[in-house]
């Protein structure tokens, strides 16, 4: 009877933390905005390619690739320019910290070492935090 209780709580506390994590099956849209983010430069391209952040967020790249990469915002009409994500080249190991703009925003960016590359392109969807969710602003009493 005890080996049967320990087996049922840790089938419990499995698929509670499967629930936590999200069930383990990713997502390709992006459900909230972080607080932190890092993204990967390998040989396969930058993962993930869409993500998002609250403004004023900590965006690492980090660069496991073989070769150097160099960020750069790239802007078109419906997007913002995002100077923050321009990077030094980054050598093979190396990593690139950037503080986004508290603003609501799309920043996209390349790698500006090999601009036409769309496996090192990518978007950032940047979101303000709202100042008071709960909408009240202190209550007397």
């Amino acid at each position: 009877m005890i080996g049967l209780k320990k087996t049922a709580s840790g089938a419990v506390l499995g698929l509670l933390w499967l629930a936590a994590c999200g069930g383990g099956s990713p997502s390709s849209a992006p459900d909230q905005a972080s607080s932190s983010l890092t993204l990967t430069l390998s040989s396969a391209g930058v993962s993930p390619k869409e993500s998002s952040v609250s403004g004023g967020s900590s965006v690492t790249f980090v660069n496991i690739d073989s070769v150097p990469h160099q960020l750069a915002s790239n802007p078109d009409s419906q997007q913002a320019e995002c100077s923050e994500l321009n990077s030094p080249t980054l050598l093979p190991g190396e990593e690139f910290i950037a503080t986004i703009a508290s603003r609501n925003a799309t920043c996209e960016f390349i790698d500006g070492l090999n601009p036409t590359d769309s496996n090192f392109q990518g978007t950032i969807a940047v979101t303000t935090p709202d100042p008071d969710p709960s909408g009240s602003f202190g209550a007397g009493g």
